[in-house]
């Protein structure tokens, strides 16, 4: 498969230390033989890591506090794959529609 072109990670998509580009990238991988969408944009290097494996709880429920991998494909709406307990294998894929002003 191909690779994630550098300049195609966000500044800041490392959330927590334990995961590298090469493991976030090996599960994205898994993610792509389950979704075309999601396969296509990787193939066709327009897919951006915003953000790699993490769990986030925000105030009032808010935010996904499943293990997590938020891309998105350059100008367009983006996908949460979502983890197993474990971080090792892609649970499922959720689409995230752009909204005004974020996802």
């Amino acid at each position: 498969m191909a690779k994630i072109p550098t300049q195609n990670w966000s500044q800041n998509w490392q959330k927590d230390v334990r995961f590298s580009k090469n493991a976030t990238e090996r599960l994205i991988e898994q993610a792509v033989l389950i979704d075309a969408q999601l396969a296509i944009a990787y193939n066709g290097d327009t897919l951006m890591v915003n953000a790699g494996p993490h769990r986030k709880s925000g105030p009032g429920e808010g935010g996904d506090s499943r293990w997590h991998i938020s891309v998105r494909q350059r100008g367009g709406s983006g996908w949460h794959i979502i983890l197993n307990k474990s971080c090792t294998g892609v649970r499922g894929i959720e689409k995230r529609e752009r909204v005004t002003g974020g996802f």
